[in-house]
């Protein structure tokens, strides 16, 4: 799998589509500042921000995200505590995700 390097995205909202994921992380990095993240799935996902390593399984410490539902999270400014990359998964199978980042 190749990174997603979304860190040098400007114009808000983006929308990120990634065909056909599997079940190993696909690590997504998202750019600084205060951010809104939205991901969905046509496929059930897992969702996880530690322990992110683009390829490998997911770790122990994941969300679920339901087929066809929203997971949003709003991300801070501060670059010290926030995370700079996150890795979507689908459960089983593969899922088509979209990523939706908005400035707040």
């Amino acid at each position: 799998m190749a990174i997603v390097d979304l860190s040098a995205t400007s114009s808000y909202p983006s929308i990120k589509y990634i065909a056909s994921s599997g079940t190993l992380q696909q690590e997504i990095t998202l750019p600084q500042g205060k951010l809104r993240v939205s991901i969905s799935g046509d496929a059930a996902l897992y969702v996880a921000w530690s322990g992110v390593s683009d390829g490998a399984a997911m770790p122990a410490d994941k969300v679920r995200v339901p087929a066809d539902q929203i997971l949003a999270f709003d991300l801070g400014h501060s670059k010290e505590d926030r995370a700079s990359s996150l890795a979507v998964a689908s459960q089983t199978g593969s899922a088509n995700i979209e990523i939706i980042l908005e400035r707040i």
